[in-house]
């Protein structure tokens, strides 16, 4: 960041701010990718946890287009929280590729959406 003043001696000069930014959430995987064929039962889980002090619950989940994916939802307690299984599943019956979005709705002001990304690639059949 260039900052620009009016001393005559150091008129411009550079700022930089730095911090660590920390994870609303542990995704694992981060985007669902949903790769076969025609006719195979398409699937992939994502594991879904709270982080640090961002403690939250999952409260509503929805998709962008939800044309091509269908997905279930388990709550597990743990210990430590709360953990979920997002499983997103291919609905497509022709090759072809598509893309979506799956928005989890939270409790937390910190994380009030957290949004999936979902990649799908459907060959014909082998």
């Amino acid at each position: 960041m260039i900052v620009r003043t009016n001393d005559e001696k150091t008129p411009e000069f550079t700022l930089v701010i730095s911090g660590d930014v920390k994870p609303v959430a542990d995704i694992a995987p981060a985007t669902a990718r949903l790769t076969g064929s025609v006719g195979q039962e398409i699937k992939q889980t994502i594991t879904i946890a709270s982080t640090g002090d961002n403690r939250f619950k999952i409260m509503e989940v929805e998709t962008e287009e939800g044309d091509n994916i269908r997905f279930d939802l388990v709550e597990m307690k743990q210990s430590n929280g709360v953990k979920y299984q997002l499983t997103v599943y291919n609905e497509k019956q022709e090759k072809g590729w598509y893309i979506d979005k799956i928005h989890l709705t939270t409790d937390s002001d910190a994380s009030p959406v957290i949004t999936i990304p979902v990649l799908g690639f459907i060959r014909d059949e082998m």
